[in-house]
């Protein structure tokens, strides 16, 4: 599903982020990323969304090979993507419904069938009680969940999160691994990037260990 074929990642200055980083992800995986912050967790889920693009080697999803995907085909593949990333993006002129139901609203889809997918979203979450309430009003934890509300909302394939328990204490922590473990136990492949032992405690997921760009972990 997900493929990585000798992948090296460099940015300006001389930065190398990923080095020679072969690895296989199978449909409905559960998968950890883990290392210290700048090993390169975040750019692998970059690579994976099509965010950037690697300095050598490939990046498929689906036997798509992201190297030579066209401007118009982004959609499709983010279409199969669920994205919760270190920084919210969350818009607070805008009621907890509202952004949840954003990606729903580019796609075109229907009041009626939107409606019913972000409440299902915001129940599985806990949130469905703050559909009217404003982001700011919610603690970190609800922040976070309201996050993988909106990730989820369009049923994607995969689900990438990067970091998502960082600012949160060990409790919410188990809280939010419970809910990926919930969508992977769906069907869902997740990937996670974290370094929060929590998380990988409570997951016991299939653990892939980056080390300065390195994967340290063979290859299937």
């Amino acid at each position: 599903m997900i493929r990585f074929e000798h992948v090296d990642k460099r940015y300006p200055g001389g930065i190398i982020a990923l080095q020679d980083v072969s690895l296989r992800i199978e449909r409905g995986e559960l998968v950890v990323i883990a290392g210290a912050s700048g090993a390169g967790k975040s750019t692998m889920l970059k690579l994976i969304a099509a965010v950037e693009q690697p300095s050598a080697g490939r990046v498929s999803v689906n036997d798509e090979d992201l190297r030579g995907l066209r401007a118009r085909a982004l959609p499709y593949l983010r279409r199969q993507l669920g994205l919760v990333f270190q920084d919210h993006k969350l818009l607070f002129d805008r009621s907890v419904f509202d952004n949840v139901a954003l990606p729903l609203a580019i796609a075109g889809l229907g009041r009626k069938e939107t409606s019913r997918r972000v409440d299902a979203a915001l129940d599985k979450v806990g949130l469905l009680g703050r559909s009217h309430a404003s982001p700011i009003a919610l603690s970190g934890g609800e922040q976070q969940r309201l996050c993988i509300a909106r990730a989820i909302v369009h049923r994607p394939a995969i689900l990438l999160a990067d970091e998502p328990t960082g600012n949160l204490d060990p409790d919410h922590a188990g809280a939010i691994a419970t809910l990926f473990e919930s969508f992977n136990r769906a069907g869902v492949t997740v990937v996670i990037a974290t370094h929060d032992r929590v998380v990988i405690e409570r997951l016991r997921p299939r653990r892939l260990d980056l080390q300065a760009g390195r994967l340290l972990e063979a290859a299937p």
